[in-house]
C-alpha cells in the first residue's frame, strides 16, 4: 500500500466518521456491545500492528479512529463466525453467467 493510497483510505474513512453522527451506537439506540476477552486481545493486536506499520504517521485522532473501526469490525465479524457452517454445506447463490437449458 503506498503512502497515497493510504491518505485516501483515511481520508475516506474520517468523511465516513463525520457523516455519521454516532458511529458505534446500535439500531436499537442502546451503545455497542462490550467485546469479551478473546475479542479484544484481538482488536488490540491489531492495532498494534497498525501503529507499528504506520504509526509515525497517523495522528491522536486517527489513532483514536482506528481502534474504534477495529472495534466495530470485530463486533461484525461476532456475527459471521457464530453462524455454523460445516464443509459438506453448499453455497447459498451460484452466479450463472449463460441462460440454463433445460
Amino acid at each position: 500500500m503506498s503512502r497515497r493510497d493510504f491518505g485516501r483510505r483515511v481520508a475516506l474513512f474520517a468523511a465516513a466518521g463525520a457523516a455519521q453522527r454516532n458511529p458505534g451506537a446500535a439500531q436499537d439506540g442502546r451503545g455497542p456491545t462490550p467485546l469479551d476477552a478473546a475479542e479484544q486481545a484481538e482488536v488490540d493486536a491489531k492495532y498494534a500492528n497498525v501503529i507499528r506499520k504506520y504509526g509515525d504517521r497517523l495522528s491522536d485522532e486517527q489513532r483514536s479512529r482506528v481502534r474504534e473501526v477495529l472495534g466495530r469490525h470485530q463486533r461484525m465479524l461476532r456475527r459471521v463466525r457464530t453462524f455454523a457452517l460445516d464443509n459438506s454445506d453448499s453455497p447459498a447463490t451460484g452466479l450463472r453467467l449463460y441462460p440454463r437449458k433445460d
